[in-house]
Parts: C-alpha cells; sequence; structure tokens
C-alpha cells in the first residue's frame, strides 16, 4: 500500500519545482529512499535471494522498471529543445540542454552522474534523476548483501548517524546531508531496518495518531510549515524523517487508507515515477503555450502553470504506464515469479 504515499511525495517534488518553492521537494525524496530502502530490502530477502540467479534477476527487474520510463522521459527533453530551443529551455532549467561529450552522452543514458553532488550535474536531460544515482548506489549495495542480516543494517544505520553528526560537528552545511550518496544512506538504512522489525513480529500499532491517513496529513502540514517559517525548515527535514519512519512501519505492517483498496493503491502509485521524471518538462512545455516565457515561481502566472502542467503530466503518464511500462510489468512479475 505504498502506492498512494509515493505518487503523493512525486506530487511534492513537483509543486516544489515548479512553484520554486525547492524545501518540499526535499522532504518528498527522502521519503522515497526510505521506501526504496525497505522495499529493496523486502525483495531481496522475500522474493530474489541472495544467490548468483537471484541477484541477476533483480538487476534485471530494477533496470526494467528504471529504464524504459527514463528514457522516454529524456526523449521528451530533446523533443522540447528541438521544439522550443535550447536557449529557452535552459532559461527554464540551466542545465538542461544536449550532451556534447561522450562522457555526458553515458551519464544521461545511464542516470549515473558523477560528481559527489549529483544535482551539479550538466548537462542533465532529466533533472530530478540525480536522486537516481543515489538510488542506483544504495540498490547495488543491497543487492551485494548490505542489508542480508539486522545486524548489518544495524551497523549501517550507527555508520549513517555518524555522517550525518560529522556533518554537524565540522558545519558543513545542509546540502551535505541531503545531496551525496552518503547522504542518502540514512534514510535508505532506516526503510531496511523496518523490514527487520516487522519480521521480528512487530505489529501495526492501532492508535488514531498513527493512522497512515493521519500521519500523511501531518507530513504535509509539516511541509507548508517549512514554506511558511524558513527558520524551521532544517528542523522540519528531520521531523519529516521520523515522519516517514512512522509512516513506513505503519504500512510494511498492514496499514490501511481508509477505504482505499490495494488494488486502487497500486494504481495510483503507477503515477510516482512518470510524475518524478517528467516535472520539468511539463513546467518548460506549459510555460511556454501559456505564456511564452519561463516561469516557474509562486505568481499568478506560475500557478496557471502548475495547474496545466499536473493535467498534462498526469495525461502523459498515463499513456506511459498503458503503452510503456504495463507490457514491461509483465516482464518483471516472469522474473519474481521464477524459481519461487
Amino acid at each position: 500500500m505504498f502506492g498512494l504515499f509515493r505518487t503523493i511525495l512525486a506530487l511534492l517534488v513537483l509543486i516544489g519545482h515548479l512553484l520554486d518553492k525547492w524545501q518540499i521537494g526535499t522532504y518528498a525524496v527522502f521519503g522515497f529512499y526510505m521506501i526504496s530502502g525497505y522495499l529493496m530490502t523486502c525483495i531481496m530477502h522475500d522474493s530474489y535471494g541472495f544467490t548468483m540467479n537471484g541477484r541477476l534477476r533483480f538487476v534485471l527487474n530494477r533496470f526494467l522498471r528504471l529504464y524504459p520510463l527514463y528514457w522516454c522521459a529524456a526523449l521528451l527533453s530533446l523533443l522540447l529543445i528541438a521544439w522550443v530551443g535550447v536557449d529557452y529551455v535552459r532559461s527554464y532549467h540551466s542545465y538542461i540542454f544536449l550532451p556534447q561529450t561522450l562522457s555526458e552522452v553515458l551519464a544521461n543514458i545511464s542516470m549515473i552522474y558523477p560528481k559527489v553532488f549529483a544535482n551539479e550535474y550538466e548537462p542533465i536531460l532529466v533533472p530530478t534523476t540525480w536522486a537516481i544515482t543515489v538510488e542506483l548506489f544504495f540498490y547495488a549495495a543491497i543487492c551485494l548483501g548490505l542489508s542480508k542480516t539486522k545486524r548489518r543494517v544495524g551497523i549501517w544505520l550507527a555508520l549513517s548517524v555518524l555522517y550525518v553528526a560529522y556533518c554537524f560537528y565540522e558545519n558543513l552545511g545542509w546540502r551535505y546531508r541531503y545531496f551525496p550518496i552518503l547522504a542518502g544512506s540514512l534514510p535508505f538504512a532506516m526503510g531496511a531496518y523496518i523490514y527487520f522489525i516487522k519480521q521480528e513480529g512487530y505489529a501495526y500499532i492501532n492508535d488514531f495518531l498513527l493512522q497512515p491517513l493521519f500521519l500523511l496529513l501531518v507530513m504535509l502540514a509539516n511541509s507548508t510549515a517549512a514554506l511558511i517559517f524558513i527558520m524551521y525548515f532544517e528542523m522540519g527535514f528531520y521531523i519529516n524523517a521520523l515522519l516517514c519512519v512512522l509512516l513506513c512501519y505503519q504500512i510494511a505492517t498492514g496499514g490501511q487508507w481508509g477505504g482505499l483498496s490495494a488494488k486502487t493503491d497500486k494504481w495510483i502509485g503507477e503515477f510516482s515515477y512518470p510524475i518524478y521524471l517528467l516535472q520539468w518538462q511539463a513546467g518548460i512545455l506549459c510555460s511556454f503555450i501559456l505564456l511564452g516565457e519561463p516561469i516557474h515561481d509562486i505568481s499568478g502566472d506560475g500557478f496557471k502553470v502548475l495547474f496545466m502542467a499536473l493535467v498534462v503530466v498526469f495525461i502523459i503518464a498515463f499513456l506511459l504506464v498503458r503503452i510503456i511500462d504495463r507490457p514491461v510489468q509483465r516482464w518483471r512479475q516472469l522474473l519474481k515469479d521464477r524459481n519461487r
């Protein structure tokens, strides 16, 4: 039942970018990392196993999940550059332009951006994919056995906390606790640890204040507070991490979204990755059509672009899910079911 949660996180990233209120997007990205930490640990243990065959099937599954839709999104960026011109596109997001060198082409094909701060890599045809570099690193680490035992995950979690503490001690700044691969270690480790807590028999907590829907509303209120009270941002960032831990735990142990069925939740979740990939392209397209100038801010024009972009991104996402993702999903399911 992570579908609704993932799609809301993707929408928060979109809204944050298109209104130039990036704070709420950062909160959402750590939520994605935490979900991935749990789910990747879960499927390695419960679906694939740590044999060579299981690891290969896991790698192929992740490839089919990430790359077909990503390449469609990258192609859309290329088409936009060809249509509205690179100058217009770069005035909307300065990092979106054509790769020139072999290394730039390979980085944009693979989503592996070779910088400590992957978000600063340029050109990047789909800007949100800097976080996929972080995801890919931990997918590989989990596949190789980082979350094979609770003890390993406990050590991993402790080292992740030490990294954050070191950043505070050295006064390195928030960006060191968010963008690098090491920064993504903490939420991934938290998600992986939830898997082992669940395996030990800890059950869903049937308390109103810990209901998934209530926790989600609190998380959204926390994100809004970070926009209103600028000084609250960093405190809210770690409060958000705690809320995500609670929400992931509750969902992992059987939490429901009120009357939302598992089938509907899964359907909603299908939109999360396309929305995450397509947001900048939708903003570029809509600002060009509506205004003829690159607007993404909290002005009246910015909201017009946002509302149109939401419609456009859902339409394109729907088409990609039906034409590309669902056929690929059937292959992925075959990989999961094989040798069970």
